[in-house]
C-alpha cells in the first residue's frame, strides 16, 4: 500500500519494500523544500487511509446521508399525523394558515421609459441613474457624435474623435414650480400628447390608419380632409426648385452657411414673399393681384423671431430691402419653449402662422437643455428636436439658420441633420469678378432631389422687382458663368464642362495653368471647385496611358464662378474630360478650340466612360452656341440636329480633337530604347521557359508507372 501510495506523486519515483528508503533518479532537478513538501503531503495521505481502513464505519454511509434524512423526516412527519389533535386547530385564531386574498383586477405593472418619439432624447431630460439628495448629476456627452458616458474618457469610442467628451450637469427629477413642455394642439383643436404628431390630415393620429385611404385622399383635391399643396414661392424659382417645388407644410428646414454670406438677407426675402401672398400685392387702383384672388385667404402671417438682432435693425434691412407688409411679424427672443408656445397657439383671434424663421438655432434656450449655454450640444439637440414637433404637430414648415465651423459644417452634434427635413448650404466666392454669386446647394431632401442648386446675385442697382443688395435669382446660370468667356479666340487651359446639377444642365468653364517647379520641390497641386483626388487621379492617367508627364510641374485649377464640381456633387466625374483638356493645352501650349464642350468620364486604363443624361447636355451646349462636342462613343437615346458629336474610346484621341493641333508624339530616347529591349529579352526568356515547361509536362503524361514490382532495389542501399 506504500509503494501504491508514493507511485502516484511522480512517475520517476520507486519504492524499495526491502530497505524502506525511497530512491528518486531524477532528484537532481527538485529542490530540497520541494522534495520536503512532497513526503509532507505523502504521510498525511497515508495516514488519512490507514484510519479510514482501520474505522468500522462504512463508507457508503456518507453517500446515504440524505437518503436517511429523507426517512427520518417522513418517519416523523407520519409519527405527527397520528398523534394530530383537532381541537388545536379551534383554539388558533391567527389567520397566518391561510394565504390572505389579493385582489388582481387593479395591478397594474410599472411603468418604463422607453427612447422612442414620446421619450425624451437627450441626457438633461432623462432621469439620472440612482437616488440621492442632490437634484442633479453628471452626465459626460461627446459634442461630436452625442455618445453618452458615466465618466470622462480622452477618446471617443463612439466616433474616434479625442477631447471631445465635456461634462454635463442634468435633472434627476423635475424640479417644483418648473415649467413643463407644451402641448401642441392638432387640427382637431385637442391637445393631447399621445398624438405627438399631431392630426394634420383630419385623421386621429393615436389610430393605425391604411396608407391606401391617405394616398386616395392625397390624390382627391375636392376630399374635406386639408390637402397638403406645397407653398411655392413667388418671384423665386431657384428656391423652389432647390426644395423639391415648394415649400412643404410641416417641414424643418435648416440653412447654414459662411459668416455674412446673406443667409438672414434671403430668408427675409422669403418672409416678405409669403407675406404678400396672405395680405395681397397692391397698386395704384388695381386691387389683388390675379393669382391672389382666391388664395389671399388661405395664407397666415409669417414669424420671423431673431435673437441676433433687436427689431429695428431688422426693420433697417427690411427697408432697404422694400419689405413692407403687416403680415410680416417680428419677435426677438431666445426662450423656444415660449416661441414653440406663441407658434403652436396663436392669441388675440390671430391666425395660425403660414411659415416661421428662426434666426439662429445656436442662440436659443430651451428648459429642456439643462444649465449649459446656448449653442452647446444638448441646447442645439433639444430646440431642434422641440421645434420639429412643433412643426410636426401644427404642418407649419419652420426654417432654422445655422451657424457653420471651420470645416463648413453646421456647428453642433451632427444629430441635428438627421432630425431636420432639409439641409440647405448657401455658398459663395467673395472674391474676384464673380464674387457677387451665391449658390443654393441642398445636401438632404426628404421631399425632392438633394442634388439641385439655386444661383443667386448680388444686385448692385434696383430694378422693378428686387431692391439694391438683395439676392436675385439667376434662371440661366449659364450664360452667366460664360459671360466673360470669348467665343471666337482660341485659348490655351480652358475647356467648357457640361456639368448637371440636379436635372438642370450647365456649363462650366476650367481653367488650368501648369508651371516649372524649380528648387528641390516636387511640384504642388492646388484646385478650386473640384476634387484635388480626382485631379491627381487624372494625372496618373495622362502620364501612365498618354505618356504625358507632370513631373516637377506646379498645376492649378480652377472653375470660374465659383460653381463646386467635387465628391459632393453626384455629377462630379462628369469634368474629368475637361480637367483633362485643360491642364494638357496649358502644359504643351497648344490651344483649346473654342467652339467645342466636352462632357465624359476618363477611367483607369484611359477609356472615356458614360455620363447620364447625354441628351440634356448636348442641348445646353447646343442653347449656348456650341458647334461641337467632344463625348463618349456610344448610341444616343434621340439624335440632335444642328451640332457635330465626336465619340473617341480613349483620352489621347479625345485630347487630340479637342485641341487644335495633335499632341507631339515624343522619341525614345536610348534608355527608353534599351528598357525596351531588357523587356523583349525577359519575354524571350520567359516563352522559352514556358516551352520547356510544357515539354516536361508532355513527358509526365507519357510515363508509366508499374505497382507490381516487389524487387527493393528502388531505393538506396542504407
Amino acid at each position: 500500500m506504500f509503494a501504491a501510495t508514493f507511485s502516484f506523486l511522480r512517475p520517476s519515483m520507486w519504492i524499495s519494500m526491502k530497505s524502506g528508503n525511497i530512491i528518486n533518479y531524477r532528484q537532481s532537478v527538485f529542490s530540497f523544500r520541494t522534495i520536503t513538501i512532497l513526503r509532507i503531503l505523502a504521510i498525511c495521505l497515508v495516514s488519512v487511509s490507514a484510519f479510514i481502513s482501520t474505522s468500522n464505519l462504512p463508507l457508503s454511509i456518507y453517500n446515504n446521508n440524505v437518503d436517511d434524512c429523507s426517512r427520518r423526516q417522513q418517519m416523523f412527519a407520519f409519527e405527527d399525523d397520528r398523534n394530530y389533535d383537532e381541537s388545536f386547530d379551534e383554539n388558533d385564531t391567527d389567520d397566518d394558515d391561510v394565504p390572505p386574498e389579493v385582489d388582481v383586477s387593479s395591478f397594474s405593472p410599472p411603468k418604463v421609459h422607453s427612447f422612442g418619439l414620446k421619450s425624451r432624447s437627450s441626457p438633461n431630460q432623462r432621469k439620472a441613474l440612482g437616488k440621492g439628495a442632490k437634484d442633479r448629476a453628471s452626465v459626460f456627452v461627446c459634442t461630436n457624435c452625442s455618445a453618452e458616458f458615466v465618466k470622462w474618457i480622452g477618446k471617443c469610442p463612439t466616433c474616434g474623435e479625442w477631447n471631445t467628451v465635456q461634462e454635463f450637469s442634468v435633472r434627476r427629477s423635475a424640479v417644483e414650480g418648473s415649467r413643463t413642455r407644451p402641448i401642441f394642439a392638432n387640427s382637431a383643436g385637442n391637445g393631447s400628447r399621445g398624438a405627438w404628431l399631431g392630426s394634420s390630415a383630419g385623421v386621429d393620429s393615436n389610430q393605425l390608419l391604411p396608407l391606401s385611404e391617405l394616398v386616395k385622399s392625397h390624390k382627391n383635391r375636392n376630399d374635406n380632409r386639408v390637402f397638403h399643396e406645397r407653398l411655392k414661392i413667388p418671384d423665386n424659382e431657384e428656391f423652389n426648385n432647390v426644395l423639391g417645388g415648394g415649400i412643404m407644410p410641416g417641414s424643418l428646414t435648416l440653412i447654414g452657411g459662411e459668416p455674412g454670406i446673406g443667409k438672414s438677407t434671403l430668408l427675409l426675402q422669403v418672409a416678405g414673399s409669403v407675406a404678400s401672398m396672405s395680405c395681397g400685392r397692391r397698386g395704384i387702383g388695381m386691387g389683388l393681384h390675379e393669382d391672389e384672388r382666391d388664395n389671399s385667404d388661405q395664407f397666415g402671417p409669417v414669424i420671423y423671431v431673431s435673437a441676433e438682432e433687436n427689431e429695428w435693425q431688422i426693420a433697417s434691412r427690411a427697408a432697404r430691402l422694400g419689405i413692407d407688409f403687416s403680415s410680416l411679424l417680428l419677435l426677438c427672443m431666445s426662450d423656444a419653449d415660449s416661441i414653440a408656445e406663441i407658434i403652436s397657439n396663436p392669441t388675440g383671434g390671430k391666425a395660425v402662422p403660414s411659415l416661421v424663421i428662426i434666426d439662429s438655432i445656436q442662440t436659443m434656450l430651451c428648459e429642456s437643455g439643462g444649465t449649459s449655454l446656448a449653442g452647446g450640444v444638448t441646447q442645439v439637440k433639444e430646440t431642434v428636436g422641440l421645434f420639429m414637433r412643433v412643426a410636426k404637430s401644427t404642418s407649419i414648415p419652420i426654417f432654422l439658420v445655422g451657424h457653420v465651423t471651420k470645416s463648413g459644417d453646421v456647428a453642433g452634434p451632427r444629430t441635428v441633420e438627421h432630425m431636420v427635413d432639409c439641409v440647405l448650404y448657401l455658398e459663395g466666392d467673395r472674391t474676384g469678378s464673380y464674387g457677387n454669386l451665391r449658390v443654393l446647394r441642398a445636401t438632404k431632401n426628404r421631399f425632392g432631389s438633394s442634388d439641385e442648386v439655386g444661383v443667386y446675385e448680388m444686385s448692385q442697382r434696383g430694378n422693378s422687382n428686387f431692391s439694391e443688395g438683395s439676392l436675385v435669382p439667376v434662371s440661366d446660370p449659364s450664360s452667366l458663368f460664360l459671360a466673360t468667356r470669348s467665343d471666337t479666340l482660341d485659348q490655351e487651359g480652358c475647356a467648357v464642362c457640361l456639368a448637371l446639377e440636379g436635372s438642370r444642365p450647365i456649363t462650366a468653364e476650367i481653367q488650368g495653368l501648369v508651371t516649372t517647379c524649380y528648387g528641390d520641390q516636387r511640384g504642388s497641386r492646388t484646385v478650386n471647385g473640384v476634387s484635388g483626388s480626382r485631379l491627381r487621379l487624372i494625372i496618373a492617367v495622362l502620364q501612365k496611358r498618354c505618356g504625358i508627364s507632370f513631373t516637377r510641374k506646379d498645376i492649378f485649377l480652377n472653375v470660374v464662378g465659383g460653381l463646386k464640381l467635387d465628391n459632393y456633387s453626384s455629377d462630379s466625374s462628369s469634368s474629368d474630360l475637361s480637367i483633362a483638356i485643360a491642364i494638357v493645352s496649358s502644359l504643351l501650349g497648344i490651344a483649346v478650340r473654342s467652339d467645342t464642350a466636352f462632357a465624359a468620364e476618363v477611367g483607369l486604363v484611359g477609356e472615356l466612360r458614360p455620363v447620364h443624361s447625354i441628351e440634356k447636355r448636348i442641348l445646353e451646349a447646343q442653347r449656348m452656341g456650341f458647334s461641337r462636342i467632344v463625348t463618349f462613343r456610344g448610341k444616343l437615346k434621340s439624335s440632335v440636329r444642328g451640332i457635330e458629336i465626336v465619340q473617341c474610346n480613349d483620352l489621347r484621341n479625345a485630347l487630340n480633337a479637342g485641341l487644335v493641333a495633335n499632341i507631339p508624339i515624343r522619341k525614345k530616347t536610348k534608355r527608353v530604347i534599351q528598357s525596351n529591349q531588357i523587356e523583349k529579352e525577359t519575354l524571350r526568356k520567359m516563352k522559352h521557359r514556358r516551352g520547356r515547361n510544357r515539354i516536361f509536362e508532355e513527358l509526365d503524361e507519357s510515363m508509366e508507372v508499374i505497382d507490381d514490382d516487389e524487387e527493393d532495389d528502388d531505393f538506396p542501399y542504407i
